[in-house]
């Protein structure tokens, strides 16, 4: 069975917000895809459909904590990490010993000041592998707002890559 985690949104929001969230959800279901809404990154690995689960991927695209003041202020840059920080600690618990914590980010500045490597490593990930993201090799992924009254509307990707992480192990350098 493969496994899908979709959140925050709850279903009927999801279905309600994003047109094409209905199919794609029928097509995982159809796949045997585990389908679970209402997750949370801070606590996903105290969900108790999840608690005894290990994952070989997990990825989160585009994190974004909300717009509260702009986004090179150093509160808001703040508040992404620790979203960004509490997703590496919850994954981290989900992690198989062989699999990989992925993060698909902007690299531009302010985005870069959220420092996604540093933050990993508070929690024993190293860096495997920075690959430039490019929507062409994603046919049918449409980045989307995450909330707010622009939710359904697409930003600009930019310059932005995926950040693959790992566990340390005995065999990999510190």
């Amino acid at each position: 069975m493969c496994s899908s985690i979709i959140g925050p949104k709850s279903k009927k929001l999801l279905f309600s917000k994003y047109l094409s969230a209905k199919s794609n959800v029928k097509e995982l279901e159809d796949r045997d895809c585990l389908v679970l809404h209402d997750v949370d990154v801070h606590t996903m690995s105290q969900n108790p459909l999840l608690i005894h689960k290990l994952f070989d991927r997990i990825v989160f695209n585009f994190p974004h904590a909300g717009f509260f003041l702009r986004e090179h202020d150093k509160y808001q840059i703040e508040l992404h990490q620790n979203l960004v920080r509490n997703y590496f600690k919850s994954a981290h618990k989900m992690l198989a010993n062989c699999g990989e914590i992925h993060v698909t980010h902007k690299t531009a500045y302010p985005f870069n000041e959220w420092k996604i490597v540093e933050l990993a490593e508070e929690f024993g990930l190293h860096l495997v592998e920075e690959a430039e993201f490019s929507l062409c090799d994603y046919p049918g992924y449409l980045n989307r707002r995450g909330s707010g009254i622009k939710c359904s509307m697409e930003f600009p990707v930019g310059k932005c890559s995926t950040f693959k992480f790992a566990k340390q192990s005995a065999n990999n350098d510190p």
